[in-house]
């Protein structure tokens, strides 16, 4: 018997066990989709072969011989593999395989070949010329190359695509400068453009004659003085039907374009020399190797001051697109497809469902998501057309008559956005992708199609999709999909306008206050699933499923009877440029509540690979667990536990509380008055990494007569007072009281203090117990108390694993807070013997500390650098306050969680928060 794989990906020993599962493997058709799915999943790492753009029997017609052919596995922007029975001939294979890499599109095309019969390997990089041959046997010596592969050309095809991409939008940018620079801006700009890109497109991808317009910007006069009245005058042809145009039409090459493209007249854009030459050096760029995913980006770009200069910032790619619209259709979509290979009745019920499906994208942008959605539709209809041709012949009539017949086209596709110049943007990149899908059917199946005149286009709507009602855009029902990526927008951040439209998106609802900007879209998405049966999906803030935000958006939206059907936890979403913009979001699917299995994506660490769980329920915080809201508290569970409160509040402009050691000392030399009030002032980096680095004034107890003779406290309680004074957040009794703190919370013995933010890195929340001298501020917590069993829960596997699942979070950092994370903590009433048993586990954790006075908190439990008996020590900590708990000890932290939340529910029942 075959022994089974279990070792992660890229090690020795699992390419070991690989080899030794195939040692026996010979057949092809039988046995090559198993062994390869194997590699991609335990040596290579990847969970989901369909988000890692992994295809078996990737249609590509021969671009020698017309034929169709199909490539083996198509790995995109990483690898072509060919795949044959053991002891077949590798070089034809090879050649085979060199004939499909030449048939691709050149934006389509890896820089890796890999060949195999099972027994033998051959590795070709193509741009280098390199080959690496090896058997079976010697997979774990060779395993190093695949790695390189993985990790070399995935971003090799990512770096040509985003140079493509930057040097298309520098030639924009720069016809935008010029345009900018000579008067032109606005809605007539924007049209002209807009119109510009899709002429420079089609000349270059066969819409027309090859290079016509061109060789019209070039007929022009040098001055650039006729260039405008051209270009109006070309506009007004393509929205002119050929047969009611003027027989001496200079354009009569073009075709009637229509579809509101050219519909609207625009005023004639006076063009001077240099503006006509940075014109005519974008017609002379190709514009065919723009890849469609990045139509919206450069179009973005051109028109968005602030962000022109960051050239391809703003490219989602394609890959973070996949991970919403696979798992909320396309993924079903290529499973029925394999289901239906061999059956041409149920291939073509298949056809017809695609063309019923309808997408909506009601924050849609540039169009980002639609393009590459209706990429993935036109692919799977021409996977079936080719193998509906094959079943029947190439003769059958299959609906590709004259008026082209596709099912999927355009008119699918729906889109709400706010700003005038991204909608504009949108239906025409749209039109450019589905040209472009034109050319790769016509391609593979030698049926040519013309989409002119335009009379099919994707509806965007430019509008406030929180205002206007998505019904009236399209008919939504069980067949509509419902994804995009909402503007991300904090509670604190919104306009006053925003915070209007979401009061009315959540009817005034009290709570509302609290979420994100993009917990409007889930609102009114939940709405939709549940009235009309539809699914959706969205990128969203991480922050939604953290702190507050989890229990206020999960509690309204209970009413709806929807659930998640599909979730990724907190990742870095990250555009793929030299410049990136990554933020940490997440990803959540809706539909009605059912009893399907449900997949929830989780990462080690924000940038890690998904690893995909099946699980039975994903819950407000994307955990796989019981739908448990956790409400913020007043007040702890227990009313034996002792309050958390957060530290003084300077808000003083640092005048007070933010004197240096170096300062320190000359306040100490130069002033015996204020010297008396100088008290070590900590916050968290001080608590974490650098204690006796910070002071402050404290003068509680100074007398009129201190504050008037110390020329340091005069002057710096004047500047106070002038802070305060002119700071709106300041006014009223703070402003009167200058010499204070604005707010004081001070504990009046030792206190624990706890930082409000930690690092995700850390497996225990460092705290420390503080003399009560020592000021602390609103960047830490403090407990007054003694009890050292309650600092060793604290300390505990069992807290942190709280934290890391309720607290919100800064950036991936954890935010703590009183009244979500601590006050909520179902502390266990604890017997005599238990608390003595958690105090001494406590103090020996203290006493390990003592042993490093040389090492700060934060490098004492930095997960590299903690010692071993203070590891140890804490372990000790955590089989304790299990046990407490009563959650066994060695449970999984998933488990811990189940627990706690079990443990939480028991406490709450009958209190009031």
């Amino acid at each position: 018997m075959s022994p089974e794989l279990k070792t992660p990906a890229l090690s020795k020993q699992a390419a070991k066990e690989f080899a030794l599962k195939w040692r026996s493997a010979e057949n092809e058709i039988r046995d090559y989709q198993s062994f390869w799915d194997d590699f991609f999943r335990y040596l290579c790492g990847v969970e989901d072969t369909k988000i890692a753009g992994i295809e078996f029997q990737y249609p590509v017609k021969s671009a020698s011989s017309g034929n169709q052919n199909w490539i083996d596995i198509y790995w995109k922007n990483v690898a072509i593999i060919e795949h044959k029975s053991k002891g077949e001939d590798l070089d034809k294979a090879e050649l085979q395989a060199r004939g499909y890499l030449r048939s691709l599109p050149p934006g389509y095309r890896p820089r890796t070949i890999i060949i195999s019969d099972f027994a033998t390997f051959r590795l070709i990089d193509v741009t280098l010329n390199k080959t690496y041959e090896f058997t079976l046997e010697e997979l774990p010596d060779n395993i190093n190359r695949f790695s390189n592969i993985i990790a070399g050309s995935k971003p090799s095809g990512i770096e040509e695509e985003i140079s493509v991409d930057q040097e298309a939008a520098k030639l924009m940018a720069n016809l935008y400068l010029e345009l900018e620079a000579n008067g032109y801006e606005g809605h007539e700009t924007s049209v002209f453009l807009v119109r510009l890109l899709f002429l420079l497109f089609g000349d270059d991808t066969r819409m027309w004659e090859h290079n016509i317009v061109k060789k019209l910007l070039l007929s022009t006069r040098e001055d650039g003085g006729d260039v405008g009245e051209t270009m109006n005058a070309l506009f007004k042809t393509l929205n002119t039907p050929k047969n009611q145009r003027n027989k001496n039409n200079l354009f009569k090459e073009f075709p009637y374009v229509n579809g509101g493209l050219f519909a609207e007249e625009i005023g004639e854009i006076r063009f001077v020399k240099r503006m006509r030459k940075v014109l005519i050096d974008a017609a002379n760029y190709d514009w065919s190797t723009i890849n469609p995913t990045i139509f919206g980006a450069l179009f973005q770009l051109i028109k968005s001051k602030e962000e022109r200069a960051a050239l391809g910032e703003h490219y989602t790619s394609e890959e973070n697109i996949n991970k919403i619209i696979y798992p909320l259709f396309l993924s079903n979509l290529q499973e029925r497809l394999n289901e239906s290979w061999d059956s041409k009745r149920e291939l073509k019920a298949l056809r017809k469902e695609l063309g019923e499906i309808r997408l909506l994208d009601p924050a849609c942008g540039c169009g980002n998501f639609l393009v590459v959605a209706y990429r993935h539709l036109r692919q799977l209809e021409l996977e079936l057309i080719v193998r509906l041709q094959e079943l029947e012949g190439k003769d059958a009539d299959i609906g590709l008559d004259g008026t082209m017949g596709l099912v999927v086209g355009l008119h699918q596709l729906f889109g709400i956005e706010i700003l005038e110049w991204p909608s504009q943007v949108a239906r025409v990149a749209l039109f450019l992708t589905d040209h472009q899908e034109n050319l790769k059917l016509e391609k593979i199946t030698g049926t040519t199609v013309t989409r002119f005149p335009l009379t099919e286009s994707a509806t965007i709507r430019n509008d406030n999709a929180l205002v206007g009602d998505w019904t009236e855009l399209l008919n939504i029902d069980n067949k509509t999909f419902i994804f995009g990526n909402p503007p991300f927008v904090g509670t604190r951040l919104q306009s006053k306008e925003q915070r209007e439209w979401q009061s009315k998106v959540w009817g005034g609802y009290k709570g509302s206050a609290l979420v994100d900007y993009v917990a409007n879209w889930l609102l009114i998405a939940a709405k939709m699933v549940h009235l009309h049966e539809c699914n959706a999906a969205f990128v969203a803030t991480n922050s939604i499923t953290q702190g507050d935000q989890p229990s206020v958006i999960w509690d309204f939206l209970s009413q709806y009877d929807v659930e998640i059907s599909f979730a990724h936890r907190t990742f870095s979403w990250e555009n793929e440029s030299a410049s990136q913009a990554a933020v940490h979001c997440v990803i959540l699917g809706m539909t009605q509540r059912n009893s399907n299995v449900k997949k929830l994506w989780i990462y080690a660490d924000p940038k890690a690979e998904p690893h995909l769980l099946e699980v039975s329920n994903i819950n407000a915080y994307l955990i796989d667990g019981d739908n448990i809201l956790v409400k913020s508290r007043r007040k702890p569970l227990r009313t034996s536990t002792p309050s958390m409160i957060s530290g003084n509040k300077p808000r003083d402009g640092g005048h007070i509380s933010d004197i240096s050691l170096q300062e320190a000392k000359e306040i100490r030399k130069s002033d015996s008055t204020a010297a008396k009030y100088l008290r070590e002032l900590i916050g968290a980096e001080e608590l974490l990494n650098a204690r006796g680095s910070r002071f402050c004034l404290w003068l509680v107890d100074a007398t009129p007569n201190d504050l008037n003779q110390s020329q340091v406290l005069k002057q710096r309680v004047a500047l106070v007072l002038k802070e305060r004074r002119g700071a709106t957040s300041s006014k009223g009794a703070a402003a009167n009281r200058p010499a204070l703190f604005e707010t004081i919370t001070q504990p009046q013995g030792d206190y624990f203090a706890i930082p409000s933010v930690s690092s995700e890195k850390r497996k225990y929340i460092p705290i420390d117990i503080v003399d009560s001298k020592v000021i602390l501020n609103n960047a830490l917590f403090s407990i007054e108390t003694d009890d050292l069993s309650l600092f060793a829960i604290l300390s505990s596997q069992a807290f942190s694993v709280w934290v890391q699942n309720i607290s919100s979070r800064l950036e991936s950092r954890y935010q703590i807070s009183a009244s979500v994370v601590y006050n909520t903590f179902p502390f266990p009433e604890l017997t005599e013997k238990q608390q003595s048993a958690l105090s001494d586990a406590a103090k020996e954790v203290i006493d390990i500390r003592k042993n490093y006075p040389e090492v700060t908190l934060g490098d004492l439990y930095d997960p590299v650098l903690t010692p071993p008996e203070l590891l140890k020590a804490h372990k000790k900590i955590d089989s304790l306050t299990l046990k407490c708990l009563n959650i066994e000890n060695g449970n999984s932290d998933r488990e811990i969680l189940q627990g706690l939340f079990q443990a939480y529910l028991a406490q709450i029942d009958g209190q009031i928060a």
